[in-house]
């Protein structure tokens, strides 16, 4: 199940991935409070209809779902020219290769750790906007 959360369309739009209910509802209400529109996605098909249905600024990537790994979700974003990063309890050292480039941020972190990686990541999509880069 996704769940959308509606703000001003000027809003960046951040796709939440994390299949702990409490800690994705943490995580909208820190993001929705820096100005950030943000959709849940509970699991890997949740996640892979969103990415289809909708346009996203940037996306925040638990590694692993109850459903999964999320690599597949983060192949799409890739493919898409959209930034993410990953937030997780797990070894950094399970991300593939490919995506081996993508920042880490390790559970428990602080909430001005995770704002700045969001900054940072939406700071890639601008760069890339720019430069040409960018995918639709």
């Amino acid at each position: 199940m996704t769940i959308t959360n509606s703000t001003p369309s000027a809003a960046p739009r951040i796709l939440v991935v994390e299949d702990e209910i409490e800690l994705s509802t943490l995580l909208q209400t820190i993001l929705n409070g820096e100005g950030y529109g943000v959709e849940q996605a509970y699991s890997l098909s949740d996640a892979l209809h969103s990415i289809d249905d909708e346009v996203f600024d940037a996306a925040v990537l638990d590694v692993e779902l109850r459903d999964g790994v999320v690599f597949s979700v983060a192949d799409a974003l890739k493919a898409r020219g959209i930034p993410f990063f990953f937030l997780s309890a797990v070894y950094k050292g399970v991300v593939p290769v490919a995506h081996r480039d993508v920042p880490f941020l390790s559970k428990p972190y602080e909430i001005e750790e995770l704002k700045s990686y969001l900054t940072e990541t939406l700071g890639q999509r601008n760069i890339s906007r720019r430069s040409g880069h960018h995918n639709p």
